[in-house]
């Protein structure tokens, strides 16, 4: 019996169709969510996504329990305004990314809990994209590496805009080895486009969900995990009910059906509101 949901953000509740269900999801979508949270259910958001741009779901469907944000970098409960763990990337090793990514013109943003930052030198029109997702502005600086020593970044997002750019960043990250975590990302918004997650070493959804769930007292045996891309997979192995959308990654729809009958489902697309089948299947 499903008596908690672990939920990814975009591709799963957040599509591409502004003003239905993109920044936010459906409003009946929150609805949804509201009302389940209200009969006693953790829904527990995990998301490679900056945790500002989480807020406004937590807030409207009043989900009063911790969430994971920025790749597992950080841990909040925005209706008690906590910050319960962030981990922060080591400044050599942001300095070496920087560098790097900036010399082979690899667009990146640099996070801290509340904000986040670019380079005076990359703002284009994708940053307009960029903001329309995370309806925040950045704050442009500059130098990047100079806000290095200034703050402690938990975590950057590099994006391949171009094919030929995902084995440039793919390079990148093999440089930086052990000394950082790194996933890949994509959004509904942003067709085409894949983004590095960039974290501290042993940092991930799975490490901050495995905290979450022990501080709450639930068993995996009793959640829901949803997710859309392979990476996603890490968290939700974990979980005995796990689901994804059609839109989802091809790989992730062979790795939930690995659970067995009754135990997953792959739901229709995201733009479809496949949420909710997802939900009357399992509830």
């Amino acid at each position: 019996m499903v008596k908690g949901i672990i939920l990814d953000v975009d591709g799963v509740i957040v599509g591409d169709m502004p003003g239905i269900n993109f920044p936010y999801p459906n409003g009946d979508v929150i609805t949804a969510l509201y009302q389940l949270h209200e009969k006693g259910m953790p829904i527990i958001l995990c998301t490679a996504k900056f945790g500002y741009a989480i807020i406004d779901i937590v807030e409207k469907a009043n989900l009063n329990n911790p969430h994971v944000t920025d790749g597992g970098a950080l841990v909040i409960n925005p209706l008690k305004g906590q910050i319960i763990r962030e981990h922060v990337l080591e400044k050599e090793n942001l300095l070496e990314l920087i560098s790097k990514c900036l010399s082979n013109n690899i667009y990146i943003e640099v996070y801290v809990p509340d904000a986040y930052f670019m380079d005076k030198s990359q703002v284009s029109d994708f940053t307009k994209k960029r903001i329309e997702i995370l309806q925040k502005k950045p704050t442009i600086v500059e130098s990047l590496s100079a806000i290095v020593s200034q703050k402690d970044i938990i975590k950057a997002l590099c994006f391949a805009l171009f094919d030929h750019e995902v084995e440039v960043l793919s390079d990148i990250a093999r440089s930086l080895g052990n000394r950082i975590n790194f996933m890949w990302s994509t959004h509904p918004f942003l067709p085409g486009v894949k983004s590095g997650v960039i974290t501290a070493p042993n940092v991930s959804k799975e490490n901050a969900i495995k905290e979450t769930i022990e501080s709450l007292s639930i068993s995996f045996d009793d959640m829901l995990g949803i997710g859309d891309t392979a990476s996603d997979w890490n968290f939700m192995k974990h979980c005995r009910y796990v689901a994804t959308l059609e839109n989802a990654d091809e790989k992730i729809k062979e790795l939930v059906r690995t659970k067995g009958e009754g135990n997953y489902i792959v739901a229709p697309h995201v733009d479809q509101n496949g949420i909710f089948e997802i939900l009357k299947y399992f509830l």
